[in-house]
């Protein structure tokens, strides 16, 4: 292969990601990740090493500079749609939420952006539209399958001894369990699957064209209230409107063009 076919690889990087283990992860909070975390439980499901093989498929083993780790990418679209954020917002809740830095599959934490956010774009670049689009969605879908066998925990407000939960927590509000995931909630009602394109360029604005006969007649509707209003405050001889030319006019040229617009 030439060097320009090497330039846009990406070599593999030889991981496992079964041998993550929650109390490996080194962060400096002081006090230990919680194991019933929402995104730890998850973690421990996820078939890793399945969803990888697409990713890895596009990547050269021994030419390029190095690839992201496929479970960081896999973790990162998953978050992205499991809380339905925008590139940028998904390697901010990653940088800043430990729990989210262990479900990619880091070690420890990093006070730092895991990626780029056009990491996203350069993916899709390099595997094709179609075959990321497919890669996405069967990593939406097995996540959200995962999601359904699980079964809703209760959020508790206290300690098991009726104390007061623990400052450590289980991180941000938005990492606890909630009794029914809003996700989950949805799935359920789900009975298909595609992807919705929008474009305002074809949206009704209801916006009238300068050369409307209607938007024409409205301001000398206007006109004329204008210039009732101004005779009633100051007298004299009110000047002419032409009214009863305008009834002449318009309507008949009205009901004309739209009969031949239908």
């Amino acid at each position: 292969m030439g060097a320009s076919g090497a330039k846009g690889l990406h070599m593999i990087r030889e991981t496992s990601d079964r041998q993550l283990q929650l109390k490996d992860f080194i962060h400096p909070f002081g006090c230990d990740l919680n194991s019933e975390n929402r995104w730890v439980k998850l973690a421990e499901v996820v078939p890793w090493d399945d969803l990888a093989v697409a990713y890895n498929s596009v990547m050269s083993a021994t030419q390029g500079r190095p690839a992201k780790p496929a479970r960081l990418v896999i973790g990162a679209l998953i978050i992205k749609h499991k809380l339905n954020l925008s590139d940028e917002e998904t390697v901010l809740q990653i940088q800043e939420n430990p729990y989210l830095q262990f479900f990619c599959g880091l070690g420890a934490y990093v006070d730092a952006p895991p990626f780029v956010p056009s990491l996203f774009v350069e993916i899709r670049k390099r595997m094709g539209a179609e075959v990321f689009d497919a890669f996405e969605q069967a990593i939406v879908d097995r996540a959200v399958h995962i999601q359904k066998k699980r079964k809703p925990t209760r959020v508790s407000t206290s300690g098991g001894d009726g104390s007061p939960p623990s400052s450590c927590g289980d991180g941000s509000d938005q990492d606890r369990p909630a009794p029914v995931d809003a996700v989950d909630a949805q799935a359920e009602d789900v009975t298909h699957h595609g992807k919705l394109l929008m474009d305002a360029t074809v949206a009704d604005q209801m916006i009238r064209f300068p050369t409307d006969l209607g938007l024409l007649n409205e301001a000398r509707e206007i006109s004329e209230s204008l210039i009732d209003e101004l005779h009633k405050q100051t007298g004299g001889k009110k000047p002419r409107t032409y009214r009863q030319q305008r009834a002449r006019y318009f309507f008949p040229s009205a009901s004309a063009r739209n009969r031949a617009a239908s």
